[in-house]
């Protein structure tokens, strides 16, 4: 029953498969005391074991009392930790919930989700060993633990990607043991013979290969997404949307606090039905200068489907410092922000006005490698949570109508030859930010351009082309009751089949691609619009329904201006002339006062390589606190040691098994002594060295003298003589002697790890050895005489 045919080895491929997710769920942070996970997986893998290996009782009946068994447990571990283990009170919350449930309404008792959480894992963990050792379907096991793994990881920092590393390797690894071993089986139930230990050949090569693919898989690029595939998601009358709706509705997670529907920013944008947002408050919000739009990231490139962002790097940006800004004039507004409910975060992205300037606390700046554009702020740590608090000063254009009218098109601007040094001219556009805010998506309907062009025709300045696509949407009608056809373009469908009706996502995408039709530089930005104002409290109270999205467009020396497209949210309003003072310092700023061009605040933020404090890091890998870098480093350092020990594995499995048994457990014997410091000499028999190392180790001296005694009567009596250990039948001892000293060995080398002093020099001398072997073209190696030991 406990005797594992396919081996131990595969048991811990299973466990390293399972862990992996159970780990990203504890990861992902959803509720409190998700670390009772551990010890649930454990139980669920044992009892699996035991229920997969035993016969006694039918699969229709094991099946059920596992079912049960899990929510005992799960009933159990969440009693203990939410309810101090009262379990009448817990069932009390149980029997709430499911009043809840039954009359349609909305839970908010995390420990519903703890419950039903713990009692998943437990069943993933039983399922997976089920499915490995009674139905022998790994493949199967693999999907189903992958699925819940990839959903974990899109809520955790990018540096826990780690976990989907380990779980494909394992999986890999698991595969091909399984696959070789039914081979195997195969083979020997029609006759054929194959090597005892071909497996661990096998899986030498198989890790090698998982490696090589995981790190291929790694580097190649992604974000492709298949446009009709994805819509198939998007779709209201989706299965999973209804479920995933009821699953909101019913199950709370920390409190009920990070629902999917008071707004989801995440790295890509893709346009689809309805967002389902809900009227509950996410932010409180004292300003300095009215109502004001919060952002959380800007989106630079359209695929005809979405948007996402390009690479990026970031600069760590200390509590209290200053970031400039990238255009001028500008005045400050000052945000108090009380978060209430989060909105769900892809990254602990900060909502600040465009564009932040000063924050209360550290943060990390995103920045667009190839145009040196703030897209994003993030929070260094944790994304926002209830009752979080932070103040962010930020810059708002101070631009009038006129001014901003004075900028010319880009086609307009002034070229700069390469090699200028001069300063630049203040309506001069930097071919990076022409060459990725203009970018449009191949095989665009020609019908956009030309509705666009109609539109502006009486417009003669950039500023008044961009007013006039803005006035135009904004007669259409706002509604997120919409579904976009599958295969059909956004921009496209919205401007000539979609009756007019939309929502904000729908009317940024069409307003920046339009301008970009046109010539101007754009992008869509998402966050929050300003809310209402409560004149009891003096704050602006933003609810779910108030997640927004935007337009943007860039002004030679004035920087991103924003633009309101949708109807039914407020326009921007631009100030008077003259209507904010202007200052000469640009070092620091309080709202109502300006930065003027002349300013000398700098107009780019540092690169990587900039003596700045910028850190060369990506937008998927910053705002790390040290605290998670070290567990980022400490995992990675885990996996490569076992990586180490899988292979240090596999090579002393096969060392010398071309040799004697004996001459086997000699070799083996004088190679951990030698890595102890006590290599063989020259002319000293077996006897003589076995003795040495029981003088050393006086407590193995018997197996040590014993099995030195089978090698040398092994390789020197006569064969068929009483004294030779094949013909007394003492032979048969040397395997279980072998196992009772080896961990004693290995143990007393982790205490005396003399090979660590002397690997420089054993490796050169290693090198050396064979480049001279393969510089004559190589002999196989034989088990060096009794007297020269020392080449071990």
């Amino acid at each position: 029953m406990f005797h594992l045919e396919e081996g131990y080895f595969s048991l811990v491929l299973v466990t390293i498969v399972v862990y992996s997710t159970i780990w990203s769920v504890q990861v992902a942070g959803w509720v409190a005391h998700l670390e009772v996970l551990t010890l649930t997986t454990a139980l669920g893998l044992l009892l699996g074991l035991l229920a997969g290996r035993q016969r006694w009782l039918p699969p229709w009946l094991v099946l059920p009392l596992a079912l049960v068994l899990g929510l005992l447990i799960a009933y159990w571990q969440t009693a203990t930790a939410d309810f101090n283990g009262s379990f009448p009170l817990f069932f009390s919350a149980l029997r709430a919930w499911v009043a809840i449930a039954l009359a349609g309404g909305t839970s908010s008792d995390d420990s519903i989700f703890l419950f039903l959480i713990t009692a998943l894992s437990f069943w993933l963990a039983y399922a997976s060993v089920w499915l490995v050792y009674r139905t022998r379907v790994p493949l199967l096991m693999i999907l189903l633990n992958g699925a819940v793994l990839l959903i974990n990881l899109s809520n955790v920092p990018v540096g826990y990607l780690i976990f989907l590393f380990v779980f494909l390797c394992a999986s890999l690894l698991l595969l091909l043991r399984f696959s070789l071993f039914e081979s195997m089986r195969r083979w020997k139930r029609l006759g054929l013979r194959c090597a005892d230990d071909l497996g661990w050949d096998f899986m030498q090569a198989g890790l090698l290969v998982s490696l090589a693919v995981v790190i291929l898989s790694w580097i190649l690029p992604g974000s492709y997404v298949n446009a009709d595939a994805a819509q198939i998601w998007d779709l209201d009358s989706n299965p999973w949307v209804q479920v995933e709706n009821a699953w909101d509705r019913l199950v709370a997670v920390n409190g009920g606090v990070i629902p999917s529907n008071r707004g989801n920013f995440t790295n890509s944008l893709v346009l689809g039905g309805n967002p389902h947002l809900n009227n509950d408050i996410v932010f409180r919000i004292t300003s300095s200068e009215g109502g004001q739009y919060i952002a959380s990231l800007a989106y630079d490139t359209y695929d005809g489907r979405g948007w996402s962002t390009s690479p990026t790097y970031s600069i760590s940006l200390p509590k209290g410092q200053q970031i400039p800004p990238e255009g001028t004039p500008v005045h400050a507004v000052t945000l108090q922000i009380t978060v209430v409910n989060p909105p769900g975060e892809q990254q602990p992205y900060l909502f600040t006005p465009w564009q932040a300037g000063q924050l209360d606390q550290p943060a990390v700046v995103l920045v667009s490698k190839s145009t040196t554009s703030i897209v994003a702020v993030l929070r260094k740590g944790s994304k926002l949570a209830a009752g979080d608090h932070y103040t962010v000063q930020s810059y708002v254009s101070s631009a009038d109508v006129k001014t901003l009218e004075s900028v010319p098109f880009p086609s307009a601007a002034p070229k700069l030859p390469p090699n200028y040094e001069g300063p630049l001219p203040t309506d001069y556009y930097d071919p990076a930010i022409l060459q990725t805010y203009l970018q449009l998506p191949p095989h665009l309907d020609p019908n956009i351009r030309i509705l666009a062009e109609r539109l502006t025709a009486g417009a003669h300045t950039m500023y008044d082309k961009a007013v006039a696509l803005e006035n135009y949407f904004r007669g259409y009608t706002y509604s997120v009751d919409v579904q976009l056809p599958p295969g059909d373009e956004p921009v496209s469908w919205l401007l000539f089949r979609s009756g007019h009706r939309a929502f904000c996502n729908y009317f940024a995408t069409a307003m920046a691609v339009m301008a970009r039709e046109l010539g101007m530089p754009a992008r869509v930005v998402t966050g929050y619009a300003p809310g209402t104002y409560d004149p009891s409290t003096h704050q602006w109270v933003v609810r779910g329904t108030q997640a927004h999205a935007w337009t943007q467009i860039y002004f030679a020396g004035y920087g991103w201006i924003n633009f309101e497209p949708s109807p039914g949210f407020p326009a921007f309003t631009r100030p008077l002339p003259n209507q904010y003072s202007s200052s000469d310092s640009g070092s620091t700023i309080t709202p109502g006062q300006g930065i003027s061009p002349s300013a000398t605040t700098p107009r780019r933020l540092p690169l990587p390589n900039d003596e700045t404090g910028a850190t060369g890091g990506s937008s998927q890998g910053s705002g790390l606190s040290w605290q998670q870098s070290l567990s980022y480093f400490t995992l990675s350092v885990i996996f490569a040691l076992a990586c180490l020990l899988m292979l240090f594995a596999i090579w002393w499995r096969r060392l010398f098994r071309h040799l004697r048994l004996t001459a086997q457990i000699y070799g083996r014997i004088c190679l951990l002594a030698s890595w102890a410091g006590f290599t063989p000499r020259r002319a000293e028999t077996p006897h003589e060295y076995i003795q040495r190392l029981s003088d050393v180790a006086p407590e193995q001296a018997p197996l040590l003298q014993r099995l030195g005694d089978l090698y040398v009567r092994d390789l020197w009596a006569p064969p068929g003589s009483p004294e030779h250990p094949a013909s007394s039948g003492e032979m048969r001892e040397a395997p279980a002697l072998w196992r009772q000293i080896e961990p004693r060995l290995f143990l007393y080398l982790l205490r005396h790890p003399y090979v660590l002093v002397r690997a420089p020099v054993h490796f050169i001398r290693w090198l050396w050895e064979h480049l001279r072997r393969l510089w004559r073209r190589g002999r196989s190696f034989d088990l060096p005489a009794p007297t020269a030991l020392e080449d071990l």
